[in-house]
């Protein structure tokens, strides 16, 4: 069984998202979800729409996302 599993890199200046990197992205046909990242600073939130077709990857990488700003909140 393939897992879909992502790692990025948060940029955050002055309360804003500037930039997400996708570090790793492992998934089977859902690489085109990797545009969930510019929705995500668009709309500075993480709560954004799943690309359709990718869902779960479009999920992964939004818990990414949400993982690196708990972590940057906990430095």
């Amino acid at each position: 069984m393939d897992f879909v599993y992502a790692k990025v890199e948060v940029t955050v200046q002055n309360g804003v998202i500037t930039n997400i990197d996708i570090l790793e992205h492992k998934n089977r046909r859902g690489s085109h979800a990797e545009v969930v990242v510019d929705r995500i600073i668009e709309e500075q939130k993480i709560d954004v729409d799943a690309v359709s077709g990718a869902t779960n990857s479009s999920i992964v990488i939004k818990k990414a996302v949400e993982n690196a700003l708990t972590e940057k909140n906990r430095k």
